[in-house]
């Protein structure tokens, strides 16, 4: 039997790219002829976002957010009021192709799917602009993915993680994993974070490769953030994300690489590094707390980052991938 879908987006000043992309969605929708409920959670927009939704799509949710708090608390408050099988994560800038859902279907047949992605390619061209994730674990014990693909795969192919501007989850799966660790607000590396705790649990995430939707690269964390402030907080997300997630052996090493790195960038004068480092130690009692859930929600189940990623890995290389 078919699942259902929630379709659950995020939103922040938005209207034309709400305006632009819905009639998108509800054709995939009514193409994959299943029941479904849109959402979109609104956080603390300025624009005519919300009226422009009450005046033309009376039968969208609306989640809002009395203040603005980011990406992860907006469409957590969207993904707690989901009700049906499968909750569909989708950004505002995100176009879907007509038949995106039809081949996403077959994978939650198996118990152990957490969820499924599938390719981003330019609004107006072919060039893929996200795909699988392959997860290259350097010796510094940082984690540096790349994109990939497969022609023809012979079997399903796992991500390292799904993207948050376009994934197909499992909704008892993702409510069990508290949705997005708000730690990570206002954006970037919560959907890495989601996913490698799943597959730390034991639960998998694919790549369909035919399942298509255009998007213009990061035009909505560009639009309202200058380029130096987007990069601190990247940088901060990612030490917290290899903080939380590394083993006590990995992060011997992953701590050595960053006192060098913090040393070669105060010799060049380079300080941007520097912010994000002490931004990141003061959420130190954050980490901490997430870290406590982590243990918590894995207990027995608790796989190391490093031994998915060798599962991952894995099975990827049985598949004859193309990196990006």
């Amino acid at each position: 039997m078919q699942k259902s879908i929630s379709v659950v987006i995020p939103n922040y000043n938005g209207q034309s790219l709400l305006e632009a992309n819905l009639p998108s969605v509800f054709q995939a929708l009514k193409n994959a002829n299943v029941e479904h409920e849109v959402i979109v959670s609104d956080d603390a927009s300025q624009d005519d976002s919300l009226l422009f939704l009450q005046e033309n799509y009376c039968n969208i949710v609306i989640a809002s957010c009395d203040k603005n708090k980011g990406f992860s608390p907006t469409i957590n408050k969207g993904i707690l009021m989901a009700k049906k099988d499968l909750v569909f994560l989708l950004n505002s800038d995100v176009a879907l192709l007509p038949d995106y859902f039809t081949s996403l279907f077959q994978y939650f047949a198996k118990e152990e799917t957490f969820g499924v992605c599938g390719r981003f390619i330019g609004l107006n061209d072919e060039v893929i602009q996200d795909a699988g994730k392959y997860p290259r674990l350097l010796r510094s014990r940082k984690l540096q993915p790349f994109n990939f693909y497969v022609h023809n795969p012979t079997q399903w192919v796992p991500t390292l993680f799904l993207s948050g501007g376009g994934a197909l989850i499992d909704r008892k799966k993702l409510f069990q994993l508290g949705g997005f660790d708000e730690i990570y607000a206002p954006f970037y590396y919560e959907d890495t974070d989601l996913s490698v705790r799943a597959w730390r649990l034991g639960w998998k995430c694919y790549y369909e490769h035919q399942a298509i939707c255009r998007h213009p690269a990061s035009i909505t964390i560009n639009k309202f953030n200058k380029k130096r402030s987007i990069w601190i907080v990247t940088q901060r997300n990612k030490l917290i994300f290899h903080s939380i997630h590394l083993s006590k052996a990995s992060k011997l090493r992953w701590n050595s690489r960053q006192l060098i790195t913090l040393l070669v960038q105060a010799i060049i004068f380079r300080w941007k590094y520097h912010v994000a480092f002490f931004k990141y130690l003061e959420k130190r009692s954050q980490i901490k707390q997430s870290k406590q859930r982590n243990v918590k929600m894995f207990q027995d189940n608790n796989v190391p980052m490093e031994t998915a990623i060798s599962i991952i890995c894995l099975e990827i290389d049985k598949q004859n991938v193309i990196k990006l």
